[in-house]
């Protein structure tokens, strides 16, 4: 259930997202959970035992790992489902519709700022996964052009031998591209390994072994005028590890045998001037002296609800962040508040989620924030690290910062003060049917920059691919709402994009000297539901119940034995079977009771179930009495999910492309061009393949004219015209890339290479635990 996806394998989310909420005393610092550490280990024996067991089973998990200790957390429902009176308030849906439609915030006055800090930096190196502390993704190098890519041939291939198990199913990759420094780089592996490779030839030099997950998202090299007295600075298990670049070996002098840090990192730390920052799922920032390795200062990103008996968590930094040294101020992006999708016990905007935080490097005091999204309740948090850069507006230069977004728009900031480089537009948002939920009243919709995905679904978007799948997608989204910001409903659904993007990790690149930004994203539909659950519920809680043996004979197989339901993740599908906790409050007793009603549905294929009329009174009065009791003994929850929305082949349920690249010129908001980013050859519609498909993979540029972007369903690598979108040059990989391709120099030759280790999602071919790289034959050069 709980897999982000964007994110990241289950256990990790769980790390992130699941476990830390059992075990946080309420309103309480994450610091405070024993062996969070080790907290890797304990997902995994969680993952074995509940795998099967959907959100109740996690919850129990949860529960159980928190047992003895005081005020945790309890996601169960302290109110009667059946007594009206007993719920908190409904949100005043009159209230909300006399506010204004819009309102904005104003863009800054470009002439109230302070001089451009550009400092005319040189962008031919590659020392931090994404490029530099910018992470622009962007390289000065030229040697590869329009005119010469089409001759780009393998160079070397590199497999770091790791046991992938069946690569067929999903599993870990690497979402990390290399560091390259002195002819070398240094990259990571599948199974938990840093590895140095001779960057011309592939060779490999050495490796470590690290606590897993290993640079998850990225590391960063120190330079030093002798080389071997460089170091890597690589996040790993419950910390960051200090590493000499020359041998790979550990630098057991910096901080505690060679580790500063005691929570997981999940992205490239920052060096700036003096201190080595990382970030952390606390969710916290951490500075530590780049020398010694001696804790300087640590800065909580989460601001927690002042309300009596609210709780939040989350806003963890997994999508990244950057640095400008001259401003010495580090920028990081935040994810969604959790509990996700239900936003009952953390009331307010939960300020910091969802947002870019710009942080001062000396002290750890906030400077400013931004947030997009307002009291997240789709999973909309801010997938990449902000990209550093400098535009000109209205004949200055001006420094900003821009944050592509799930929902398909880039945020555009002055670096100094955090305000926006154009008109920033709110729109009203509609309320919730969920009793004490309290939306934010105005949610972003974008005029400038242009935004890069469709904003909100339509009906006119379902799929036409077939007749066959326009009826499968129009079935499956029967009754659901969709528009502008929708907020879950207990027993609903809602139809939306974003949860995988808009744009995703790794987020965009810029060229540095024009301004223009790239950025490739999804346009998939998805299916948020939210349902009730016992979260004590076990095969067993009604076994004494009559109608039993019925249930478990005629229902458990595709509902469980405790009612809980099972669907598939966006690893897997979107099959889906309803919990049938709290069914009889949610829907009628004459409904239920409908041998007409029941045989008329599509809800039971294909698994269809005959039953008389006898069974339907039978197996009504069992969930009555077990939800009477369930509502007796307070052991209801919320169960919210996502789901991908697919057609009857498991292709998206809307109309393609389903993944597109775009340029920006973040100079005027405007877009320059868009194009589809891969093709299904095996998908023909009008004659033709259809065009545009999911992509987790990332995008890098050069000053050559030229856009490399990876990561497609077709296991291509691929180069663009930066200038007009035209595809030049691809090249079928081993599996998917998984990270942004980069490029250095090395004995005369420009090289691109990319890990192409495969996808983790839903339509993806395997995994892989392979590198390519490219260059230009000797006699094209």
């Amino acid at each position: 259930m709980m897999n982000k996806t964007r994110k990241r394998t289950w256990w990790l989310v769980a790390a992130v997202v699941g476990l830390a909420s059992a075990a946080i005393v309420a309103r309480s610092d994450v610091s405070a959970i024993p062996g969070l550490a080790d907290i890797g280990l304990v997902l995994a024996k969680i993952q074995e035992k509940y795998r099967d067991e959907g959100l109740a089973g996690v919850w129990r998990a949860m529960r159980e790992k928190a047992a003895g200790q005081a005020q945790v957390f309890d996601p169960a429902l302290q109110y009667s489902l059946y007594d009206k009176a007993s719920q908190p308030p409904l949100e005043d849906a009159q209230a909300r519709a006399a506010l204004p439609q819009y309102k904005s915030i104003a863009a800054v006055a470009v002439e109230t700022l302070p001089p451009s800090l550009d400092d005319g930096r040189r962008y031919d190196t590659w020392s931090r996964s994404n490029g530099d502390e910018r992470s622009s993704k962007f390289s000065s190098l030229a040697q590869l052009t329009r005119a010469n890519v089409a001759q780009l041939v393998p160079a070397w291939t590199y497999g770091s031998g790791a046991d992938l198990g069946n690569p067929a199913e999903p599993g870990v990759n690497v979402q990390t591209n290399p560091v390259f420094a002195h002819g070398r780089l240094f990259v990571t592996s599948v199974d938990g390994h840093v590895i140095s490779l001779d960057a011309a030839s592939g060779r490999e030099i050495w490796r470590l072994k690290l606590p897993e997950p290993v640079a998850k998202r990225g590391m960063v090299w120190h330079p030093h005028a002798d080389f071997g007295r460089s170091r890597l600075f690589v996040p790993a298990g419950d910390g960051v590890y200090a590493v000499l670049a020359q041998s790979g070996q550990v630098i057991k002098s910096f901080g505690k045998d060679g580790r500063v840090g005691s929570q997981l990192s999940l992205i490239a730390p920052v060096i700036v001037k003096d201190k080595l920052i990382l970030a952390n799922v606390k969710p916290a920032l951490e500075a530590y002296d780049l020398q010694t390795g001696q804790w300087r200062w640590s800065r909580s990103l989460l601001i927690r609800p002042d309300a009596e008996g609210a709780y939040l968590f989350g806003g963890v930094p997994w999508g990244g962040m950057s640095a400008d040294s001259a401003r010495s101020t580090v920028y990081v992006s935040t994810g969604n508040p959790r509990p996700e999708l239900i936003g009952t016990s953390r009331p307010g905007d939960n300020r910091h989620s969802c947002s870019v935080v710009a942080v001062d490097a000396g002290s750890g005091e906030i400077r400013w924030d931004f947030q997009v999204v307002a009291h997240d309740l789709w999973d909309l948090d801010i997938p990449a690290a902000p990209v550093l850069t400098t535009i000109s507006r209205q004949g200055r230069k001006v420094d900003v910062l821009a944050a592509v977004t799930k929902t398909g728009n880039t945020i555009v900031l002055d670096r100094d003060t955090g305000k926006p480089i154009f008109d920033y537009r709110l729109r009203r948002a509609p309320v919730s049917t969920i009793p004490g939920e309290k939306t934010a009243s105005y949610q972003p919709e974008f005029v400038l920059p242009e935004p890069f995905a469709k904003q909100r679904f339509e009906l006119s978007d379902v799929t036409d691919v077939s007749e066959s799948a326009r009826q499968t997608v129009l079935r499956k989204i029967k009754g659901a709402r969709h528009g502008f910001f929708e907020p879950p409903a207990v027993g609903g659904k809602v139809v939306l994009y974003g949860l995988h993007g808009g744009a995703e990790w790794p987020g965009a690149a810029v060229d540095q000297a024009t301004g223009v930004l790239y950025v490739p994203s999804n346009e998939l539909p998805w299916l948020i539901r939210a349902n009730y659950m016992d979260i004590r519920a076990t095969a067993e809680t009604g076994a004494a119940l009559p109608g039993n043996d019925l249930y478990q004979a005629k229902c458990a197989t595709c509902h469980k034995p405790d009612r809980a339901g099972s669907y598939q993740n966006e690893r897997r599908g979107d099959a889906y079977f309803p919990a049938l906790t709290g069914i009889t409050i949610l829907r009628s007793r004459q409904a239920l009771v409908s041998h007409q009603e029941y045989e008329a549905t599509h809800a039971h294929l294909p698994r269809r179930v005959s039953v008389t009329e006898g069974e339907l009174q039978t197996l009504y009065g069992y969930f009555d009495a077990l939800d009477r009791i369930s509502d007796r003994d307070k052991t209801f929850a919320f169960q919210p999910m996502w789901q991908l929305l697919l057609d009857d082949k498991g292709y998206p349920g809307t109309k393609p492309p389903w993944g597109l690249l775009t340029a920006i010129d973040l100079n005027t908001g405007k877009k320059v061009w868009q194009v589809p980013l891969g093709q299904h050859d095996e998908l023909p519609r009008d004659g033709a393949p259809v065009r545009g498909q999911r992509n987790h993979g990332g995008v890098v540029v050069t000053a050559g004219g030229l856009v490399f972007a990876t990561g497609t369903l077709d296991n291509k690598i691929r180069a663009f015209d930066s200038t007009n979108g035209a595809e030049l040059w691809s090249f079928k990989l081993p599996a998917a890339g998984s990270a942004p391709p980069m490029t250095y120099l090395v004995d005369g030759a420009q090289y691109v290479v990319v890990m192409a280790t495969g996808g983790l999602f839903h339509g993806y071919s395997g995994r892989s635990d392979q590198m390519v790289a490219f260059r230009l034959p000797d006699a094209a050069r």
